[in-house]
């Protein structure tokens, strides 16, 4: 009776918080808020994001530990004029996650940052089959600055059909 009273308890437990939350990240048009500084795109350097961690996600050891977790496993870091920004956030929900990864979709697609090829990797498995993704990937293979081969493997296609089509419509 102990153990499964203890296990119903913990269904619903969230991982330990040590510390606090503080500050604001927004994604702008042509620049990027932390803290109500900005930040122009077309000045950040060295840009790391990574983003696919959200409040009420399993963990990855739930059986042992906290069934939930608080979503606050995401990073930013960048140079900008020379200093250094790194700081840690929290996305709330998996819609939070979701337009973080349309925004950095989107800030690539338009150019907002200057393309590498290392930004594609900001976007997660689950949003690589999203149709925004393909039309980024299209539109890189047209500029040439990706070949069709490496497109083809970045794409999460849902059949050997949508493979079909993309080929045709890019890489022609």
């Amino acid at each position: 009776m102990i153990n499964f009273s203890s296990y119903f308890i913990r269904l619903t437990e969230f991982e330990n918080l040590n510390g606090y939350l503080e500050g604001v990240i927004s994604f702008k048009e042509n620049f990027l808020i932390i803290n109500e500084i900005e930040y122009k795109y077309s000045e950040l350097e060295n840009l790391l994001i990574y983003g696919n961690s959200f409040s009420g996600e399993k963990t990855q050891n739930y059986r042992s530990g906290p069934m939930y977790g608080n979503g606050v496993e995401n990073l930013i870091s960048f140079t900008c004029n020379g200093i250094k920004i790194e700081k840690y956030f929290q996305l709330n929900s998996e819609r939070h996650l979701d337009e973080l990864q349309n925004a950095l979709i989107h800030i690539i697609t338009e150019d907002k940052i200057p393309f590498k090829k290392e930004y594609l990797n900001f976007i997660n498995e689950e949003h690589r089959s999203y149709i925004l993704f393909e039309f980024l990937i299209g539109k890189l293979i047209r500029e040439k600055k990706i070949d069709c081969k490496e497109g083809l493997t970045m794409v999460k296609f849902n059949s050997n059909k949508d493979t079909i089509e993309f080929k045709a419509k890019y890489c022609t």
